[in-house]
């Protein structure tokens, strides 16, 4: 009798495991940006249920959504929202928030939302965090799970150029002059666009044949362009040259706007051969490149 009793008991434990309701969170796909706000797609699980009815409520454990390595840089909480495609639910600090009441008829019950940050511009690149508490209610037990809710802001970067091609045109008071300094008729300028640190590279490593020697000069550079020199440099073959760097080209993070940043430069030819230039059309090549800076 004891043995059988000892069975029952280990059943019926059994039973009340498998009815006990779970929750779990899952990020479901990537961060989309865009012009005015940001969206992660999450799963919402339920397990463990057959035909109870539950209730699920969200409260943000934080009052901002943060970057992970520069904590300046954050958005209000208030700004998150959890959209099921009718619905948008504003998430507050320390607030639950009802996002579900529904009876549950399947073992295993998937319920997508949509984590949309609103009111937002240009968002400094990396990823920014913030953590939300999901409860369960049901007529079995309360269920908690926190979730880390991740938006990763991608690199936005872009260089230009408003003078194209450079042009250095010898004239016949300057074509016989062997120690001319023949400078560009125009001076590029670069455009610069980013939301974080950078820095702006020439290459030229496909710059062609030099009939003199070449040099350019950073003349001038606008208030996101912090680090640069106006001392002429001598521009050779297959090299990487620094030509400025700067901060985010932007007038404030997440609310404000992309700015026009650029620098003016200027290219010349020093004639040093000690003779004429031939006459003749010579093209030479740089590249602009834009990278993040560390």
């Amino acid at each position: 009798m004891k043995k059988i009793l000892i069975i029952i008991f280990i059943f019926f434990f059994f039973c009340m495991q498998k009815t006990e309701a779970s929750i779990t969170v899952q990020s479901a796909g990537s961060t989309v940006v865009s012009a005015t706000q940001i969206s992660q797609p999450i799963n919402v699980i339920i397990s463990g249920l057959l035909n109870l009815l539950v209730t699920i409520k969200v409260k943000a454990l934080d009052s901002y959504i943060t970057n992970t390595t520069d904590s300046s840089l954050r958005i209000p909480v208030s700004q998150l929202y959890l959209n099921d495609g009718s619905n948008s639910y504003q998430m507050q600090n320390n607030i639950d928030v009802t996002i579900l009441s529904a009876l549950i008829s399947v073992a295993t019950y998937t319920k997508p939302y949509t984590a949309l940050v609103t009111n937002v511009s240009v968002i400094p690149a990396g990823t920014y965090n913030t953590r939300l508490q999901f409860t369960l209610d049901s007529t079995l037990s309360t269920q908690t799970f926190t979730f880390t809710l991740s938006f990763v802001i991608p690199l936005d970067q872009s260089v230009s150029t408003t003078t194209t091609p450079v042009m250095i045109t010898l004239t016949p008071e300057n074509v016989f002059d062997t120690s001319a300094n023949i400078a560009n008729t125009t001076s590029p300028q670069i455009n610069i666009k980013s939301n974080k640190k950078w820095k702006l590279l020439m290459d030229t490593s496909n710059l062609g044949t030099l009939i003199g020697n070449y040099y350019f000069q950073v003349l001038s550079a606008t208030s996101h362009v912090n680090e640069y020199s106006t001392t002429p440099v001598k521009i050779e073959p297959n090299q990487q040259y620094t030509l400025a760097k700067g901060t985010g080209t932007y007038t404030a993070p997440i609310t404000g706007s992309y700015t026009t940043d650029y620098i003016l430069l200027k290219y010349y030819l020093v004639n040093n051969s000690g003779t004429f230039l031939k006459e003749g059309t010579y093209n030479n090549y740089v590249k602009y490149i834009l990278q993040e800076d560390n």
